[in-house]
């Protein structure tokens, strides 16, 4: 992740992505593995190619917006474990939700696992992200772009 990163608390992050561009890269990547997976899971029997997609998709993919008309609001499990980190990345219609654990060493930032993917409806401002750690979650607050606030 070549972006400009923010650390808030000890094990959480938040990145900012430059690219767009990369953040697509990710989530194809990403949906492209755990279809695999399913694949694989069924013996490597073929002919269920786009339900594998999609249902990768579905697992990955989130849509839980709230409603909100000034910003977006999510509610990300947020693991205490020290060894464990979150690392929020974000783009102006993007936010890909990592979980990186610092007992695997140097190997950690090559062994990231994509937890959730937003894609956003709206474009917000990356830079004006809100997070904050309550009871075991991580409340992200990220303002949309036409929001007159900004």
């Amino acid at each position: 992740m070549d972006g400009a990163a923010r650390r808030r608390l000890k094990n959480w992050i938040i990145n900012i992505e430059s690219s767009e561009d990369r953040h697509k890269q990710i989530i194809q990547s990403t949906v492209a593995k755990r279809a695999y997976q399913f694949f694989e899971k069924r013996g490597c029997k073929h002919g269920c190619d786009l339900h594998d997609w999609m249902s990768a998709e579905k697992e990955l993919l989130r849509d839980d917006f709230d409603g909100n008309t000034s910003e977006f609001h999510f509610l990300l499990e947020w693991p205490r474990d020290p060894d464990l980190t979150t690392i929020l990345s974000l783009t102006t219609r993007s936010l890909v939700v990592f979980r990186s654990d610092a007992r695997l060493g140097s190997q950690a930032d090559n062994l990231r696992h994509v937890l959730s993917v937003h894609i956003l409806p709206e474009k917000i401002d990356p830079t004006k992200a809100d997070v904050k750690a309550v009871d075991g979650l991580l409340h992200v607050y990220l303002p949309k772009k036409n929001n007159k606030r900004l």
